[in-house]
């Protein structure tokens, strides 16, 4: 039997601070959240087990690509496809969800996720975010109405039955342009003759410094790459009380932006590469945030901008999904037609400078109070390569994540 394919596709753009207007693809359906799911797990448990997946991506993609400069959307990737393991069976459900770490309620999970991102952050003139998720189906593919309402209802998605032409990659690139603000205009070239189902998740988020940089205060700093070239990148800094923490391991800062949301800056100690920083952070993430505390914090950050796309794939496979990607995939919750994943490809953007960022993310920024004492000053400058996470605050769902080799690429 010869299995037909699922492409899967997770965008994702953070962009610069600015006046945009709010659009949040997210609605309330608490009334309808027990619908099909016979299994309900905490969802403090769920965020736990998920905290931890954005360092093992990062870490795993960091080791497959070997590049300088990497952005991901831990997020976007999880949405994508816990859409699609609402569709598995067997052993490849179970891959799916242990290995992107949706805890066994996946479905709930994301409703609520999209709901609090929806109904509890509060957007101005500051700040804009958009989730969106949509599935296209080529026409004369028979898919199970239960796999349509589930998406509908627990991930807000757009489903749309299409011919698998270049007028529906014109369409579906339309798309994604528009839920990503013209940042990520294009994530489809073409249709091979097996695709039969696409799935997306778009996210997009544009946020202000709580505390802006002052440009002026902005020069030409030496950065050290990982292959040891002293470069010159424009670098912000900025004396301010911020949510610090350091081991021999990483040294961290925290900055908030507004809407709820902060970034935080990880610097690898001296001889730790920043697929172990990653992986260290993310273990333990929930501690290492709670145990960071308000210090007076010199920090010298370069602005850096990414566009930064990739296959997800072997990384995935790496992880732990096997089946979905071969023979052995069980998707019977789609369809009756045999089905396998054949891709699962994300592209991202990323702005940083003075004004703001691009992110989504989730993070604690403990507030505590200074000693009258003259305070002691943490000098933290990220003149060699490190990595970042955008979190959420009060729920520390990670967004975005990535690493920065060299700030001017």
């Amino acid at each position: 039997m010869i299995k037909k394919a699922i492409y899967i596709t997770a965008i994702a753009a953070m962009a610069s601070c600015g006046t945009t207007r709010n659009k949040v693809n997210a609605t309330t359906q608490a009334d309808n959240l027990e619908n099909g799911i016979t299994s309900v797990t905490d969802t403090d448990d769920a965020v736990a087990a998920s905290n931890s997946f954005w360092g093992k991506l990062l870490g795993e993609a960091c080791r497959e690509m070997g590049q300088e400069n990497i952005c991901l959307s831990p997020m976007s990737a999880q949405f994508a496809m816990a859409m699609v393991a609402s569709g598995a069976e067997g052993k490849t459900k179970k891959e799916i969800c242990n290995t992107m770490q949706l805890g066994d309620s996946a479905n709930i999970n994301s409703r609520r996720l999209l709901d609090d991102i929806a109904t509890k952050t509060v957007w101005n003139e500051h700040g804009d975010v958009r989730i969106a998720n949509s599935i296209w189906i080529k026409d004369g593919f028979d898919v199970k109405q239960e796999f349509i309402d589930t998406n509908k209802e627990f991930f807000d998605a757009l489903v749309e039955s299409a011919e698998f032409n270049q007028e529906t990659v014109k369409r579906v690139n339309d798309w994604c342009n528009e839920n990503t603000n013209g940042k990520i205009p294009t994530i489809l070239d073409r249709f091979t003759e097996s695709d039969r189902m696409l799935l997306i998740n778009a996210l997009y988020l544009k946020a202000a410094w709580s505390k802006p940089f002052k440009e002026e205060n902005t020069t030409e700093q030496i950065f050290t790459t990982e292959k040891g070239e002293e470069i010159k990148a424009p670098t912000m800094m900025m004396r301010s009380n911020e949510p610090f923490y350091s081991d021999e391991m990483v040294s961290m800062v925290s900055k908030r932006l507004q809407g709820g949301y902060s970034m935080l800056f990880i610097l690898p100690g001296e001889g730790v590469k920043c697929d172990e920083a990653a992986e260290y952070v993310a273990k333990d993430f929930d501690t290492l945030l709670k145990n960071m505390e308000v210090r007076n914090v010199t920090l010298s950050l370069p602005k850096f901008t990414t566009d930064f796309g990739m296959s997800l794939k072997p990384v995935l496979a790496n992880l732990g999904i096997k089946r979905a990607f071969g023979n052995k995939a069980q998707f019977g919750g789609i369809s009756d037609e045999a089905l396998f994943i054949s891709d699962v490809v994300q592209k991202t953007y990323i702005n940083v400078n003075e004004k703001g960022t691009e992110a989504a993310a989730v993070t604690v920024a403990v507030a505590g109070a200074l000693s009258m004492r003259p305070p002691k000053v943490e000098i933290i400058t990220f003149d060699r390569p490190f990595i970042y996470a955008i979190i959420k605050d009060n729920g520390n769902h990670v967004m975005f994540a990535g690493k920065v080799g060299n700030p001017t690429k």
